[in-house]
């Protein structure tokens, strides 16, 4: 199933609940073998969706498709001098639909929160073949449930994701990445950087700001190699890609209060998040939730998200299995 327009969308996914059809909703792919296992009865396609993206400077707001590269957006948003404060795993392979629809992070997030987070406004298509938008591309929009953040990270179970609204940053005026040994975390939270990865082995610091800023940041973390510029942001891409890691047959996804947060298996590829208490693992774990292969996850208030999906949902034909 392969709808070319939102009219299209909206009569397969009506037609699809009239008749019981399961649907699983996919734009580039990245992430249709992680997490939970979903039984369907076809693939609903969203690459030939017409792509769309509309960047308002002023009010630091961009428009977008859902199955918009995030790469490609990138790149539109840096001829602009803008930029999405977005560094998830696998971003390079990833639509935006699919980032918000898992609401995948990195540790950029330490700064700019999660995706849930600066998603403005989401226009999607639920699960009864409704056309809904929640939200506005505005910064402060809410009064009432705030019905935009059901979606992100709800895994494609509760609507299918059209367009969305999306806050943006301007690029900042300098940007460093030191590279260096594992510190404790009390040391990482004392040198105030932008976002902190641990990725086999390795820390490696990211500082944003004036040239002054940095260059002061920089000197206070002490040994380790410095990259500056496109030099940096080259290697903070390869670092928070974690494409070794997602490589693997088996990946693990452990969350844990930052001081909580356990040491990676001895010999496993691996990347932390030590300010945020998160670290995925390309082995086994021992604790977490698996990504891959598919594994059912046991979550808490599954009995509400449930609920939550039968009014979304009715006949559960959205990806069923993903989420309770």
């Amino acid at each position: 199933m392969r709808p070319k327009s939102v009219e299209e969308l909206v009569g397969a996914v009506a037609e699809a609940n009239r008749l019981r059809i399961r649907l699983f909703p996919t734009c580039l792919g990245s992430k249709a073998g992680m997490g939970p296992p979903a039984a369907y009865d076809e693939l609903l396609e969203l690459t030939s969706m017409p792509k769309v993206v509309e960047v308002d400077e002023e009010e630091m707001v961009v428009k977008v498709s859902a199955c918009y590269p995030a790469a490609s957006l990138q790149e539109e948003l840096a001829r602009r001098g803008r930029r999405l404060a977005m560094d998830p795993p696998l971003f390079t392979r990833s639509s935006i639909g699919g980032i918000i629809a898992t609401n995948f992070y990195g540790p950029m997030a330490y700064r700019y929160m999660t995706p849930r987070d600066q998603l403005l406004s989401v226009r999607a298509v639920t699960g009864g073949g409704q056309l809904v938008k929640f939200g506005a591309p505005v910064m402060k929009d809410v009064a009432g449930y705030n019905l935009k953040r059901l979606l992100a990270g709800s895994w494609g179970t509760l609507a299918v994701i059209v367009e969305a609204f999306l806050r943006i940053y301007a690029l900042p005026e300098s940007v460093a990445v030191v590279e260096t040994d594992p510190k404790p975390l009390g040391d990482v939270r004392k040198l105030l950087s932008t976002a902190a990865l641990e990725k086999n082995g390795k820390l490696y610091l990211r500082f944003e700001g004036t040239a002054a800023e940095v260059e002061y940041r920089v000197a206070k973390a002490g040994r380790g190699e410095v990259y500056y510029g496109a030099d940096a942001e080259a290697l903070w891409q390869s670092a928070t890609e974690a494409i070794d890691v997602f490589s693997s047959d088996v990946v693990y996804k452990v969350v844990a209060p930052p001081a909580q947060l356990p040491p990676p298996p001895s010999g496993a590829r691996y990347v932390k998040y030590p300010l945020l208490g998160v670290m995925y693992v390309g082995g086994e774990a021992g604790a977490g939730y698996r990504l891959k292969p598919p594994q059912k996850w046991q979550l808490p208030n599954a009995d509400l998200m449930a609920r939550i999906k039968q009014v979304f949902d009715p006949n559960g034909v959205l990806a069923p299995g993903r989420l309770p």
